[in-house]
């Protein structure tokens, strides 16, 4: 069975409310660690045209920061709030997308490790994911070769693989963050969309793969 289901993470490196998720599927992935693979995806929340400096949607994302806050007791770093207020910073999710891909590649088992990390490097300590001396000192934490990292993070290939993705979130109606996905053989459906709390995920798993259990025996 392990082999056949996968849970499927869509997020997207520049948003909080994955932010705020992220302690819900880390904690997930330790519950379910003998049943389910999980498989992070990034989706590109702000790429190419959308792509602005963070003063344009600063309204949206200083109304939203408490929000979050409330509802997943994560909190936001003062580093990111400044950043923020600034309103300089380029919000731009296609470098932290080909980092994760690039992690993808290199040490899939630490993908979403990755994830948490890189997260917590702008919405915590207010770091620029646009340089890629972020990603080299996220990754000090990490087994993976900064070279090899480098190599792949900045080749065409892995900004091909990265857009190439965008298309397979639209495609599989996955484009607002976070969104779970799930792969059942050759099947990919929809499990949910937006945050949710543990509890709700981890029910809706658990009574999941009872079931498949039950039809497979």
């Amino acid at each position: 069975m392990n082999s056949k289901i996968t849970l499927v993470y869509v997020y997207d490196p520049l948003c909080g409310w994955c932010y705020g998720f992220h302690p819900v599927i880390d904690k997930i992935a330790k519950r379910f660690k003998d049943q389910l693979n999980i498989r992070v995806i990034p989706g590109g929340l702000a790429i190419d045209e959308n792509a602005q400096p963070i003063s344009e949607g600063y309204d949206y994302i200083r109304d939203s920061l408490k929000i979050v806050e409330d509802k997943t007791d994560v909190k936001f770093g003062k580093p990111f709030v400044q950043l923020a207020e600034d309103g300089t910073y380029i919000y731009d999710s296609l470098p932290g997308c080909k980092a994760q891909n690039a992690v993808n590649r290199l040490a899939p088992v630490q993908a979403l490790q990755f994830a948490g990390a890189m997260q917590s490097a702008i919405f915590s300590n207010g770091k620029d994911l646009n340089k890629l001396d972020t990603y080299l000192s996220i990754l000090e934490d990490f087994s993976i070769d900064p070279a090899e990292f480098e190599a792949v993070f900045t080749s065409d290939e892995i900004e091909k693989i990265t857009r190439d993705q965008f298309d397979w979130v639209h495609q599989n109606n996955a484009s607002a963050f976070p969104t779970l996905l799930l792969e059942i053989g050759n099947d990919t459906g929809l499990m949910s969309k937006g945050y949710r709390p543990y509890d709700t995920v981890e029910s809706h798993l658990h009574h999941l793969i009872r079931n498949i259990e039950k039809m497979s025996s």
